[in-house]
């Protein structure tokens, strides 16, 4: 099999395919470890906009197939990265399974190098010049992503946030200081250790169990995660580690330090779930207040994956993700020589 793809599972829609066109890569970060990244563009037209998609927790590229679709269908590009240690970017451990972080800043530099030497370079065509740059993050994608704009405040135009990770719903009512205690002790006894008592590799049921309904009400996009695992095992990742759960901390107490978020002058969408369990919608709620140049949405009805919920849902997402281009002027940001 070739290391940068995955064979398609037998009898996948098309629309969860990968798009015509489509092309993987890898770089080798500065630590040796390997990254993979898959694009795609529109065939023979000049796209509005290059989209950076930021993915979530223990997801994968092929996931996104369909979102890749849409962008297309709205003349725009799409580009994503794998995060180290997951999907077929290189694991931290030698059990594959564990899903582990040494540090969250090290998902910032991949994601600057990602952007720097590949992205941005073919961003520009030779009739309009520069194409806009595009933030579009999922849950731990959208903490990296804001933790990104902090550091290179020019480099998008806009972003969009699907349920991102300001805080982690399960330690929400836990003051700051007795979560990064914790979190803190428990790396410290158990780095690599899974999260839970019974903490498992990767299994045929484990979202089912892990997540209880949480990620999505539409019986179709709710299968594709496990429809490509069982397919393509390099995919698989089982529970997180104590080490992730305290990098995740941290990354999320950075993001809610007074006034953190307010020198982002980026203009940004933030959607939040209605019956999101996984991430704390109020601390999202409080950073928004922070942003000068920041739009909330409520989806009452989505769960945790807005971008796998059902159409109605994602219609609305799509319809505000269209008005931040549209009013941040995306389009006419190409102009032609």
């Amino acid at each position: 099999m070739n290391q940068e793809s995955s064979e398609t599972p037998p009898d996948l829609d098309p629309r969860f395919q990968k798009p015509e066109g489509w092309r993987w890569h890898t770089f080798t970060n500065p630590k040796g470890r390997k990254l993979r990244f898959g694009s795609v563009a529109p065939a023979n037209r000049v796209p509005e906009a290059v989209v950076i998609c930021l993915q979530g927790l223990s997801e994968f590229t092929e996931k996104y197939f369909e979102l890749a679709h849409d962008l297309l269908d709205r003349n725009m590009s799409f580009w994503m990265m794998d995060w180290q240690g997951q999907g077929r970017s290189d694991r931290h451990l030698k059990n594959p399974h564990k899903r582990h972080s040494t540090s969250f800043d090290e998902d910032v530099s991949d994601l600057h190098y990602f952007l720097m030497e590949y992205v941005k370079h073919s961003a520009v065509h030779p009739d309009v010049g520069r194409i806009p740059l595009v933030m579009l993050g999922h849950s731990m994608g959208a903490n990296i992503g804001l933790r990104y704009l902090l550091h290179h405040p020019d480099t998008f135009a806009c972003a969009a946030f699907s349920s991102p990770l300001i805080n982690i719903g399960a330690l929400k009512n836990l003051p700051s200081w007795l979560r990064i205690g914790l979190t803190a002790s428990l790396q410290e006894a158990m780095d690599r250790s899974y999260i839970e008592f019974g903490g498992k590799d990767w299994h045929p049921d484990i979202r089912s169990k892990r997540a209880k309904g949480q990620l999505s009400t539409d019986p179709i996009r709710n299968t594709i995660h496990d429809a490509w695992c069982h397919q393509d095992p390099d995919l698989r990742v089982g529970n997180i580690t104590y080490g992730w759960l305290h990098e995740a901390n941290l990354s999320c107490a950075k993001l809610q330090r007074k006034n953190a978020l307010k020198d982002i002058q980026t203009p940004c969408l933030f959607a939040i779930a209605g019956k999101d369990k996984l991430v704390d919608n109020k601390a999202t709620k409080k950073a928004v207040n922070f942003m000068p140049h920041a739009k909330l949405i409520e989806l009452d009805e989505s769960r945790h994956e807005i971008l796998m919920e059902c159409d109605s849902v994602r219609d609305q997402f799509f319809h505000a993700f269209e008005e931040l281009l549209r009013v941040n002027n995306i389009k006419e940001q190409l102009k032609p020589f």
